[in-house]
């Protein structure tokens, strides 16, 4: 099954939270951001038992894979 990412951008001087269908919320720190995204993913995984995790891309290197549910 594949897993279904929470992807952390930088947007408007801040971060955002946006999975495979839509964007989320907007965050001022990113620490902000990363909470809330591994909070959804965690969510999403006890709910429907599917693979998740968060993405984060700062655009200056390669993103990273910072948290896996499942």
């Amino acid at each position: 099954m594949e897993r279904l990412l929470f992807t952390i951008t930088p947007a408007y001087n801040g971060w955002q939270v946006r999975d495979e269908l839509r964007n989320r919320d907007w965050f001022a720190l990113r620490q902000d951001a990363v909470v809330a995204a591994d909070t959804m993913a965690y969510t999403r995984h006890t709910l429907t038992g599917s693979p998740t995790g968060v993405l984060i891309d700062d655009r200056d290197g390669e993103p990273v894979l910072c948290a896996r549910h499942g």
